[in-house]
């Protein structure tokens, strides 16, 4: 019978759609006006380098079937991209995998990054899955080094309910800021 759950179970593939292009940070401090007070950017009096964030891999959860109703959880460890799966869910093959960014910016600058709590995720189908705990795997306050570039790799938890199954997407909002 739990093969036949296996079976009848749709397919659940969590992949996010990242585009690994060049994004723009949305970010706060990277203003292309001058500050208030009349001042250039930086101590040095150069003009700021705004912060950009590259996506250069996806956060893949991989293949997995719903066994029953009851749904389950799939977590990423966005340091060594080690997958476990808690609950109603099993293991179709496939490499999971934790996402991984590249920071630029002004050299030696402390930066934040900062993930949303949650995100919805959806399939083409109607279906729905929720992507929570997002971390990164660096300290509360990082530094960019001497070339301006800070590399980081990020993870979290996919939880699916009750019957939801498809091909989930989504994107992640990550956001930078020098300190």
């Amino acid at each position: 019978m739990a093969v036949k759950l296996v079976l009848n179970a749709a397919m659940v593939c969590a992949s996010l759609a990242i585009p690994a292009a060049e994004l723009q940070a949305q970010c706060r401090l990277c203003a292309a006006s001058a500050p208030p007070d009349g001042s250039s950017g930086t101590a040095a009096g150069k003009p700021e380098i705004p912060l950009q964030i590259e996506i250069t891999a996806n956060l893949d959860f991989s293949r997995m079937a719903l066994l029953s109703s009851s749904g389950g959880v799939v977590s990423i460890d966005p340091m060594s991209g080690d997958r476990q799966i808690r609950g109603s869910i099993a293991n179709l093959g496939g490499m999971a995998l934790h996402g991984e960014g590249r920071l630029t910016g002004e050299p030696g600058r402390s930066v934040r990054i900062f993930l949303p709590e949650r995100i919805q995720l959806s399939a083409p189908n109607g279906s729905t899955a929720e992507l929570e705990r997002l971390q990164t795997n660096l300290p509360t306050l990082a530094r960019l080094d001497p070339s301006g570039r800070l590399t980081f790799s990020f993870g979290g938890q996919l939880r699916v309910r009750g019957d939801a199954n498809g091909r989930f997407r989504g994107r992640i909002a990550i956001t930078a800021d020098y300190e």
